[in-house]
């Protein structure tokens, strides 16, 4: 069975938030108030301490791969191709796209928006049942394309997410090599997600505890510094991608 991953919005989105919080953290005003409870001590004498930044750079680079690292993954993966997991990127993000325009075009429709665009359907996690769902969402689109289009979904949407979608699912769906390759490569990318998705809440948790909001109020720089660790808008809930289920909250947002 693939991982299943610890959040409930796009990879896009973590992918993203990740790269501004990473952004503030090297940034010399806001970055080493953080940095500081990030680094963690070298166990051996007289050796520097393990700096967080450059780790947590190189895991936004490993989700971005796909969660394939060059050196170890191949073999698990079956070498998917960067040009399938570019596809597998974009394949998300279209279906984001699609599902948060339905949900414009038909706001009170829920069976619609369940049943067509697969609203709210996540599970099995497998790489052929998020294709198949995939379908169906492109199924939908072409079947309510003047509804969509009144939202900003175009026929260009469209064509791309059959073409992402022709591209990943290659017809050999029966033959064991090609299953277990795609099986890895959804494994390896949650787990690089879910790995990536903890790093960004340890980010925040340092920003919290460096940059109070009880003394936001007497200090600009601080307001200044939170917004830029995200505190109010990471992770997303409910607005960053109508369609998927809202991520948890965090366990504070404010002290």
């Amino acid at each position: 069975m693939p991982a299943n991953r610890s959040f409930d919005f796009p990879v896009s989105i973590l992918i993203r938030d990740a790269k501004r919080l990473h952004s503030a953290l090297v940034d010399p005003a806001t970055g080493p108030a953080v940095a500081r409870r990030l680094a963690k001590k070298n166990p051996v004498a007289g050796q520097p301490d393990t700096v967080f930044a450059p780790l947590f750079e190189a895991q936004i680079q490993l989700v971005e791969n796909g969660g394939i690292a060059q050196s170890t993954a191949i073999g698990e993966v079956g070498e998917m191709t960067q040009e399938q997991i570019e596809a597998f990127t974009e394949l998300e993000r279209l279906l984001s796209g699609a599902r948060r325009s339905a949900h414009l075009a038909f706001p009170k429709n829920d069976a619609r928006l369940h049943s067509e665009f697969q609203v709210g359907i996540e599970d099995p996690a497998d790489f052929a049942s998020e294709i198949d769902r995939a379908r169906k969402v492109l199924a939908a689109c072409q079947t309510h394309a003047d509804a969509l289009d009144d939202h900003g979904w175009i026929d260009e949407d469209t064509a791309a997410l059959a073409a992402s979608i022709d591209l990943l699912d290659d017809g050999d769906t029966e033959h064991e090599g090609t299953k277990d390759k795609k099986k890895g490569f959804t494994k390896a990318r949650n787990l690089a997600a879910n790995a990536l998705y903890k790093m960004c809440q340890s980010v925040q948790n340092a920003a919290r505890l460096a940059y109070p909001a009880t003394k936001a109020a007497k200090d600009a720089t601080i307001l200044v510094a939170r917004n830029r660790y995200l505190l109010d808008e990471f992770p997303p809930r409910g607005g960053a991608s109508a369609g998927e289920k809202p991520a948890p909250p965090p366990i504070s947002l404010n002290p």
